[in-house]
């Protein structure tokens, strides 16, 4: 049975977040437009670099099964993810311990933050001691990240990492939309974010999207109510959703293609190894 949610709510604490997420995969070439209409009701991003993005490193876990890839793949009605997330480009941004849980279209994401020097140590103990001097109101999302890891099984996987550039909306609660590029991966089966720079492939690459040029990961994110500017965008740009799981692509990306490092115009990837049934 799927539980009852409140979809309206958007934020609920400062660590829990209930949205609606619409991605699109669009070609280089419409991101200069929908920018520039995306401005006129946004501010970017205050993480933003000096070239507007940001990255992002995120390392996923799974089981020896790979349930939740399946879950994903079959599209369960109710799913999740389970992620340590990371701003490698801050020297002060803390590790977040996540949990993107999936009931029909709304997205409800739990997390809490943590150092780089500690988060590894608080996942591998599951009776969580550690967990003591933390905030009123976090360990509960500790908590419940350790529950899943501990009693699912899961294990580190694969580190994702992309450039996000990113919108806030001035005139809503709550709306965002991101642009995601130049997406990576590379298998990793430690409690370690750390990469090694040869190890990278690439994600959205044009053998798996099926496209013929570069293209964007669109994602627009809203409470329970698309903002009109939103509907006004995708009607402008006939943009179609796109179902692109960074972490899917990602598996299938090192199991599909794991020599291919440019594009094999009309070949199309095979189901192999370990994503046979």
């Amino acid at each position: 049975m799927t539980p009852n949610l409140v979809i309206h709510a958007v934020s609920v604490s400062q660590n829990v977040w209930e949205r609606r997420e619409y991605k699109y995969l669009i070609p280089e070439s419409k991101i200069e437009g929908i920018r520039a209409a995306a401005q006129s009701v946004c501010r970017l991003d205050s993480f933003a670099g000096p070239d507007g993005s940001y990255a992002i490193r995120s390392l996923y876990f799974d089981n020896l099964q790979n349930g939740l890839y399946w879950a994903n793949e079959r599209e369960q009605p109710d799913r999740y993810k389970v992620r340590v997330r990371s701003y490698p480009e801050s020297q002060t941004a803390p590790v977040f311990l996540e949990v993107k849980r999936r009931v029909l279209d709304v997205i409800v994401k739990s997390r809490v933050g943590l150092p780089m020097e500690r988060w590894a140590e608080v996942v591998s103990r599951p009776d969580g001691v550690l967990l003591h001097d933390w905030k009123a109101g976090t360990q509960i999302h500790a908590e419940r990240f350790l529950s899943l890891v501990h009693g699912n099984h899961l294990a580190p996987r694969v580190i994702v990492e992309y450039r996000r550039e990113a919108y806030v909306s001035v005139v809503d609660d709550y709306a965002r939309l991101t642009f995601d590029r130049a997406v990576t991966c590379q298998l990793q089966d430690k409690l370690d974010m750390s990469v090694d720079e040869r190890q990278w492939r690439v994600v959205d690459h044009p053998v798996r999207t099926q496209t013929f040029e570069p293209v964007c990961i669109l994602e627009l994110k809203f409470g329970a109510v698309a903002p009109p500017w939103m509907v006004s965008l995708v009607r402008r740009f006939n943009l179609l959703r796109f179902s692109f799981s960074k972490y899917c692509y990602s598996l299938e990306a090192q199991y599909y293609l794991p020599e291919d490092r440019v594009p094999t115009w009309g070949r199309r990837p095979r189901l192999a190894g370990m994503f046979e049934r």
